[in-house]
């Protein structure tokens, strides 16, 4: 079997605020509050070996995002990881996670980080398991 799963909590940003962060947390916390979990790809390898899996073998793989690699900066940065964390804006809010005024700042921080002098860093862990 092979499994390949994000965690959000492996994000960094540059520049990097602590209302961008939360921005992401908020994420994090409505999925969990849902049933789901943000952070799961830490966990494949236990989940792994409790299904009774062996031979499991967990790597990371890391997606690096700057101005000079655009298409990544446009594919990951701003298309998939910030349209993600923009979708959960009014649940976020509506359920008192972040204020309003909070939230966008934490979103324009998140944008600033794909400009010409940011990063993003965000981690897929990849599981090869066997069943015996």
């Amino acid at each position: 079997m092979t499994v390949i799963e994000g965690d959000h909590g492996s994000f960094l940003s540059f520049p990097e605020s602590e209302e961008s962060r939360r921005t992401v947390q908020c994420l994090v916390e409505l999925q969990a509050n849902a049933g789901g979990n943000a952070l799961i790809g830490r966990e494949l390898s236990a989940l792994l070996r409790k299904a009774g899996f062996e031979k499991i073998r967990v790597s990371p793989r890391q997606i690096y995002a700057d101005a000079g690699r655009p298409e990544v900066v446009d594919g990951f940065s701003r298309k998939t990881f910030i349209a993600m964390v923009e979708g959960v804006r009014d649940s976020a809010i509506s359920q008192g996670l972040i204020s309003k005024t909070s939230w966008e700042k934490g979103i324009a921080d998140l944008y600033e980080a794909t400009g010409e002098y940011g990063s993003f860093t965000y981690t897929f862990f990849k599981a090869i398991a066997e069943k015996p």
